[in-house]
């Protein structure tokens, strides 16, 4: 019956969280001064008219002072705000209800899932840097091959590399103090349709799958990688930079990561940004890159050895020239 004014109290315990998709969550909702044993008394998020959420409060919950758990979301990655809640008690036919209490709600960051990398994965292709990256001549590091041009001494001419670029080319040297990891997200949205033949529609999942992939890389990264550096293909695109272990940064920033339409990709940006972030290895996701993105990977791959190519979700397994590539359909294969 509402004859009697009902009572009660909401507060929202967690201003802001950060949680897993797919994984459970909620939010704890403090109740406190409800009238013990009413009926019909239910928790809900959004418009109380078109709520977004419902949850019934049994009798028994009812009590001077209590904290409810309200079920989240976390089927989809991103950031979006939770609540405001309301406190509804209605009659037993669900005809009338009335508002009891309101209280404003929070921001909830869902991440994306990670998972942990296989040491020899991790040690052997993606740390490492290139087989020659610990020559040092002086003070500086043998960090890269680079064509030759006319003034370059013949002493830093790469003979085996040569012989199998046809060309000739020369080691390029970079100052010891470059270091950490630069890691980019392929953004456009044609890198992640179908590879088969008249099938190139828009794959979310494998969009997904690459999210994954790159949070679980970044989350592996060891101390001693030095800091690391994350942005996408995306035109403007900003660098998030952490040190690693600290990943969450990393992380709020993948939860928001949405594709591009090709026209806003420029993957030219690629030298640039090795240059800028002076990295001393370099981490690229994709599904099916462009020849664009391809090509700014190689020129990339002159200035940081460590270039490294994951092709996710891709069933044409063709190796890149120039590049070291590894093949994986989820985030699962790195277990």
């Amino acid at each position: 019956s509402l004859a009697s004014r009902p009572r009660g109290t909401l507060t929202v315990d967690q201003g802001s969280m950060r949680v897993v998709r797919t994984h459970p969550a909620s939010v704890r909702v403090g109740l406190s001064g409800a009238r013990r044993g009413a009926r019909g008394v239910r928790l809900v998020e959004g418009d109380p008219l078109q709520p977004s959420g419902s949850m019934p409060i049994s009798r028994h919950q009812l009590t001077s002072s209590t904290t409810l758990r309200f079920p989240l979301d976390t089927s989809t990655r991103g950031q979006r705000p939770i609540g405001p809640f309301t406190l509804l008690q209605g009659d037993p036919w669900g005809m009338v209800s009335r508002v009891v209490d309101r209280t404003e709600g929070g921001l909830i960051t869902v991440h994306p899932r990670v998972f942990p990398v296989r040491r020899s994965l991790a040690a052997h292709r993606i740390v490492s840097d290139s087989e020659t990256a610990d020559r040092r001549l002086g003070d500086m590091h043998f960090h890269a091959l680079r064509d030759y041009v006319m003034g370059d001494e013949p002493r830093m001419v790469h003979w085996r590399s040569s012989a199998r670029a046809g060309h000739l080319v020369v080691r390029q040297n970079l100052a010891a103090t470059a270091s950490g990891t630069t890691v980019v997200i392929d953004t456009d949205v044609t890198a992640y349709g179908s590879d088969q033949q008249f099938g190139h529609r828009w794959l979310p999942e494998r969009f997904e799958n690459a999210i994954e992939v790159i949070a679980s890389i970044v989350a592996s990264l060891p101390k001693s990688s030095g800091q690391v550096h994350l942005t996408t293909t995306a035109a403007g695109s900003s660098v998030t930079s952490s040190a690693p272990g600290a990943i969450n940064g990393l992380l709020d920033r993948l939860a928001v990561v949405d594709s591009s339409p090709p026209l806003e990709v420029v993957a030219e940006q690629m030298v640039s940004l090795v240059r800028s972030t002076r990295c001393s290895r370099l981490i690229v996701v994709t599904g099916t890159p462009s020849r664009a993105l391809v090509r700014a990977v190689a020129a990339a791959s002159r200035v940081v050895p460590g270039a490294l190519v994951f092709r996710v979700g891709s069933s044409q397994r063709t190796p890149l020239e120039l590049l070291r590539v590894v093949d994986i359909d989820s985030a699962e294969e790195l277990v």
